[in-house]
């Protein structure tokens, strides 16, 4: 049943209707070409706006917050991964939700495993799964997310847990 808040604004409750599934959202850029950095940087957050828009080529589109650092690391390294969580994954979601903390020699993001795949871009090793993408295009609007297409180039698929879909009820946090 809808709260009163829900039933006074009809679109934001048809809206939450809308199911999506979790991903940690990742790139890595050396320094000399991000404006706001001096070593090489890697960034990473939790988003749910995750599609598949073609078939040949495969393109996926995901939507990040224009005030992230995702957005300026991923329009200057021109790549990006997206680790998709399952459902053993649900702690990453809060983890990835704040500020990355990378131990580049124990190859870790927020005390998670990563390898380095053929892009650069890290790779969660205990996700589901993980695609690789080179961005083929950056749509800007008024909106308050940019849209990244990419061309998935690379994937990998570790465990056969079931996706993870998210529930508007846990109030999740959002890192993207």
């Amino acid at each position: 049943m809808a709260t009163n808040a829900q039933s006074q604004n009809p679109i934001s409750e048809a809206l939450r209707k809308i199911t999506y599934g979790y991903y940690i959202l990742t790139t890595r850029k050396s320094a000399e070409e991000l404006s706001t950095r001096d070593q090489d940087y890697i960034a990473a957050g939790t988003v749910c706006w995750v599609t598949q828009v073609s078939f040949e080529p495969h393109v996926v589109m995901v939507a990040v917050e224009k005030t992230s650092d995702l957005n300026e690391t991923i329009q200057k390294s021109r790549v990006f991964a997206l680790n998709v969580l399952g459902r053993k994954n649900q702690p990453l979601i809060e983890k990835f939700s704040r500020k990355t903390n990378v131990e580049e020699g124990a190859h870790q993001l927020n005390d998670y495993n990563f390898e380095d795949g053929k892009t650069g871009s890290p790779l969660l090793t205990d996700t589901v799964a993980s695609f690789e993408c080179n961005l083929v295009e950056v749509i800007h609007s008024k909106a308050d997310h940019v849209l990244f297409l990419g061309e998935v180039v690379e994937a990998t698929v570790r465990d056969a847990d079931e996706p993870l879909l998210t529930d508007l009820d846990a109030n999740y946090k959002y890192g993207g």
